[in-house]
């Protein structure tokens, strides 16, 4: 059987990347998703890190990746409708549909901004999102579509389209299409509208506060062969990044704020920061339902080391530097009210949280910072179907060298749960941090050996070493930075 992982040329000489019949095999994960435009558009952004007119910025630079990959996958889709290939047509709508939810998140996350930071922001112009670059391309994109689909269905076979609609239902690849285009259309009518007048205080454009052109440049660089999904994969860690990155901004004024006991600005920070991350953990849903096993496959490859890697800013200063430092310094919080224990001290606040301003703002501290560890989980959790659906169990390896992809994230997830100021002050709250309940009927059933989803995991496993036997050979390339730790 061939393998995907079978490059058509792989130069070794100096300064020559590895090729595929795809495109080039990226070297880093920096390279696959373009951390570097993502933060040239960014620095370009000249606001205050951590504050209101930032997090706009973010919504919107965010937002205009999705409205990138939204136009690519009309126009996608409008090319096989053409063709007649209704079942790839019905799949790129899905694909749409995927993102039309994550750009709602954003819109959330918009409206949840202005409400955390009040009306008193240095307003002087309002963002709109169809003043965008990227708006106008999917807006000229879904009109081709739309010309298509009623050239071709509407006009072309109205019959079979009517009776598609009265009568046949998700099995149905034609009702898939004509279903995922109108939950789009409503969808896009939300969105729109909570990322429409939107006050900023920088005076440009949209498309200059967002650096339209640098984005552009982002989504355009995936470099592979269109017939993939591989665009849409790296859209979804771009967004991402986008959004973790001004999360981070947000949890170190929230970690300086607990130090210096300025706990309404530390609330409305771990707050922002908790916003930020609700769009991140749908990009990992909207990952895992549409992108198949041999999809992933049909990629890996390319990936190279950056499968099994995460960033900088997810990887090192989210999830390990600011992590410790705002569990740390929580603790250190609560212990210096003087209470008997960290156990009575975090349950009085609990109980008397309604007494005064005071105490309800020591609350509101604590409970936000349980809330973002929540997203934290959230996270972990939809960031598991990946090893989980495309690598498999069996000592199937990543890109890296890792010897069992999911249990290697398993054993991530706990390391990061035994973090003993996170634990101390959990407990103390009596609030578990366990994320199975190992002797409940239904785990008994998910987890025994012969249950089908471990079979499934199994197959799965079997099929990505077969694909890959050169993986299986690699050792481990552990995930190494040499930037500072982020120290608030």
């Amino acid at each position: 059987m061939s393998s995907p992982d079978d490059p058509v040329t792989a130069d070794t000489c100096a300064g020559r990347r590895q090729v595929t019949e795809l495109g080039p095999v990226a070297e880093s994960y920096d390279q696959l998703h373009r951390i570097d435009l993502l933060g040239d558009a960014r620095a370009a952004r000249a606001v205050p890190e951590g504050t209101y007119d930032s997090t706009v910025c973010a919504v919107f630079q965010a937002s205009e990746v999705g409205l990138l990959n939204l136009a690519r996958l009309a126009s996608r889709t409008q090319a096989r409708i053409l063709a007649g290939d209704i079942p790839a047509a019905s799949r790129y709508v899905q694909w749409a549909v995927g993102f039309h939810r994550l750009l709602r998140r954003l819109g959330t996350v918009m409206f949840a901004a202005r409400s955390v930071f009040g009306t008193n922001v240095s307003a002087t112009t309002a963002l709109s999102i169809s003043e965008s670059a990227g708006y106008a391309a999917y807006v000229d994109a879904l009109r081709g579509l739309e010309d298509a689909a009623k050239g071709s269905l509407l006009a072309g076979a109205p019959e079979l389209t009517r009776i598609t609609i009265a009568t046949r239902s998700i099995d149905d690849s034609l009702y898939r299409l004509l279903h995922g285009i109108r939950l789009g259309c409503h969808d896009a009518t939300k969105w729109e509208s909570d990322l429409t007048a939107v006050p900023v205080g920088a005076c440009r454009s949209t498309d200059e506060l967002i650096s339209a052109e640098t984005l552009a440049r982002a989504v355009a660089a995936t470099e592979l062969n269109t017939g993939t999904l591989h665009g849409e994969f790296v859209a979804l860690h771009q967004i991402p990044e986008i959004l973790c990155a001004e999360a981070n901004d947000h949890l170190e004024v929230a970690i300086r704020a607990i130090r210096a006991l300025e706990l309404s600005r530390a609330a409305q920070h771990l707050t922002a920061c908790r916003w930020l991350l609700d769009p991140v953990v749908e990009a990992q849903r909207v990952m895992a339902e549409h992108l198949a096993t041999g999809e992933y496959h049909g990629f890996r490859t390319n990936l190279g080391p950056a499968s099994g890697t995460h960033s900088l800013s997810i990887k090192q200063h989210m999830f390990r530097d600011l992590f410790k430092h705002m569990w740390n310094s929580l603790e250190a919080w609560l212990s210096s009210l003087g209470g008997p224990s960290l156990e009575e001290t975090v349950q009085d606040i609990d109980t008397r949280r309604h007494d005064d301003p005071e105490a309800w703002l020591r609350y509101t501290v604590v409970d936000q910072a349980f809330q973002l560890h929540s997203a934290h989980q959230q996270w972990r959790h939809e960031h598991l179907h990946m090893p989980r659906n495309c690598l498999g169990s069996g000592g199937t390896k990543s890109m890296i060298g890792i010897p069992d992809g999911p249990q290697a994230v398993y054993k991530m997830r706990d390391a990061a749960n035994a973090q003993h100021s996170l634990a101390a002050v959990h407990r103390a709250r009596r609030t578990s941090l366990a994320n199975a309940v190992p002797d409940s009927p239904l785990a008994k059933l998910i987890t025994d050996p012969s249950s089908l989803d471990s079979e499934l995991m199994r197959v799965v496993g079997e099929a990505t070493r077969e694909y890959f036997p050169q993986v299986q050979e690699q050792s481990y390339q552990p995930f190494r930075s040499g930037a500072a730790e982020r120290n608030p």
